[in-house]
């Protein structure tokens, strides 16, 4: 600017790097990436964002944090889980036998993610409780927890 550098700040910190840009899509319309991007080189997409949030929304969706309850190796794939219906993305970290998987202490150390989406809340709210019920009895993941978590 005339008076220097500027420092702008959007608050993209608060999603940690996770890609939530499908959720805000499908639920939105849009999402922060794409429009900050055309906000700089797309005028014509940036004038037509609509002025204010969408009164609702187009769907329901959940990013979902996996939770490791043991730690040990992988000895299967870490598949998605049969039936959920709402979820579309599925990224377990680890996924491959003999990863070493840690037990999940806090924000940090989750696991990896599940995207759920479905025009029916009630669908996402039952795949998100199935899964929580699943992380809660440590059948999310197939360890072999006598093996030890490598470091």
């Amino acid at each position: 600017t005339s008076r220097g550098p500027v420092l702008v700040e959007v608050n993209a910190g608060r999603f940690n790097g996770v890609d939530f840009g499908l959720l805000a899509d499908v639920c939105v319309g849009h999402n922060a990436y794409d429009v900050t991007l055309d906000a700089y080189f797309d005028q014509a997409a940036w004038v037509a964002l609509p002025a204010l949030p969408p009164r609702a929304l187009r769907g329901a969706g959940r990013l979902v944090k996996l939770v490791a309850s043991e730690e040990g190796v992988l000895r299967a794939a870490a598949l998605p889980p049969a039936g959920l219906e709402s979820l579309v993305r599925w990224g377990p970290e680890p996924s491959e036998p003999g990863e070493p998987v840690a037990l999940t202490v806090d924000n940090n150390s989750c696991a990896g993610y599940a995207w759920l989406l479905h025009a029916d809340e009630a669908v996402v709210a039952a795949d998100c409780a199935a899964l929580h019920e699943l992380q809660a009895a440590g059948r999310l993941f197939d360890v072999d927890s006598a093996s030890g978590a490598e470091s």
